[in-house]
């Protein structure tokens, strides 16, 4: 039954999360994906207006194109290569998974680490949000098949609720790091920042999207097992 205290449920429901290994291990990868990939949202306008002041018309429109045609395009592609190639392996939507992280990290450092090139910085952004944005669908996925089914609507609404967190605090800790480093008076220090809060939410994420995928495939081989023996 049911506590009608919500904080316990939380806690309650929490529990359940965290003892399921699949669940528990790409929860924390999408929360570490998403802390870095919301400083990436949020900061890297202010990247471009500061270090590009020249390039503000163009930003614009090629920051709406990356983000419509570079974002949908990611998140359907994710999920039909996630459909096409887990018939070959259960490796493959974890595969998808860490590639995109992995490949993220070296184009923001590309396109961060360097002010000289507006549209070489356009680029790499644009590029990121193509290999990061095939996440969302193989994770969710991932979580749901190895979950009980009377625990999917808790497990998927705590999901939603850690990346709501980690996007939340992300920022915060960013704008403060900001300050006290004079990004405002030095603009390309930006570029370095963000580039260091990718790679702990990006290349962070990696040892558990490995080991939620490793759980994902043994569960998965075990229920083939239970199928065949049936």
């Amino acid at each position: 039954m049911r506590s009608a205290n919500p904080i316990k449920n939380f806690v309650d429901n929490l529990g359940v999360v965290l003892s399921l290994p699949c669940a528990k291990n790409i929860l924390i990868a999408s929360s570490l994906r998403n802390f870095g990939g919301m400083v990436v949202s949020s900061f890297l306008p202010v990247f471009f207006g500061k270090c590009y002041p020249a390039y503000k018309a163009q930003y614009a429109i090629l920051n709406a194109v990356a983000l419509s045609g570079c974002g949908m395009t990611a998140s359907l592609a994710g999920g039909i290569l996630a459909d096409k190639y887990e018939k070959k392996s259960y490796w493959a939507k974890t595969i998808i998974c860490m590639s995109g992280c992995l490949l993220s990290f070296p184009l923001i450092a590309i396109g961060t680490l360097q002010n000289k090139s507006f549209y070489l910085s356009v680029l790499c952004y644009a590029l990121k949000v193509l290999v990061s944005g095939t996440y969302s669908g193989p994770a969710i996925t991932m979580i749901q098949n190895t979950s009980p089914l009377n625990q999917q609507g808790n497990v998927i609404s705590l999901y939603f609720f850690c990346i709501t967190l980690a996007q939340t605090i992300s920022p915060i800790i960013f704008g403060w790091m900001a300050n006290a480093m004079g990004c405002l008076a030095t603009p390309k220090l930006y570029g370095p920042l963000i580039t260091a809060f990718v790679a702990f939410g990006y290349l962070g994420s990696l040892i558990f999207w490995y080991r939620g995928g490793k759980a994902y495939k043994e569960h998965m081989e075990n229920k083939d097992l239970e199928a065949a023996t049936e």
